[in-house]
């Protein structure tokens, strides 16, 4: 059975607001995995919090290791959600960009490049920016597209 898996210590207030929406609207298991407790705005039996341990990446070897091929998981991080695509689990960030066998190696590259260049003072001009409802809209375009891919009527 598919669930939703979210690497919830990172995700934004109106991307978890529609998972729990629709985990609630499809009959979808949603977990939040993080190194806190991390509230749902509603009770329902689907919903489940997963508390990891403190340690660093703690959340996402959870993820890793009990996630599977028929899941879809949320996560901004490059590194778990290439773990993830290798073992064939559909995974997207919270703004709708699906990682995939064909793009997760050029993401993870792009990343090890920004690192470097962030450790020896060369500004990429990534900045922080809040999201929009323009991004919110991306994510719901993509993960409806998942959620097709799955066969889970919409």
């Amino acid at each position: 059975m598919t669930r939703i898996i979210v690497d919830a210590d990172n995700c934004s207030r109106a991307v978890k607001l529609f998972l729990e929406k629709t985990s609630a609207e499809k009959n979808i298991g949603l977990v939040y995995a993080a190194n806190k407790n991390i509230p749902f705005s509603s009770e329902n039996p689907l919903y489940r919090m997963q508390v990891c341990p403190e340690s660093k990446d703690a959340a996402d070897d959870w993820i890793a290791e009990n996630a599977g091929p028929e899941d879809i998981v949320i996560t901004k991080d490059i590194l778990l959600a290439k773990r993830l695509v290798d073992k064939s689990i559909s995974a997207m960030n919270d703004m709708g960009k699906a990682f995939t066998k064909e793009n997760i190696d050029y993401l993870v590259e792009e990343r090890n490049l920004s690192l470097q260049m962030h450790q020896l003072g060369i500004s990429t001009g990534g900045k922080w920016k809040s999201k929009t409802r323009h991004d919110t809209r991306s994510f719901e375009e993509g993960f409806w597209k998942i959620l097709d891919q799955k066969k889970i009527s919409l």
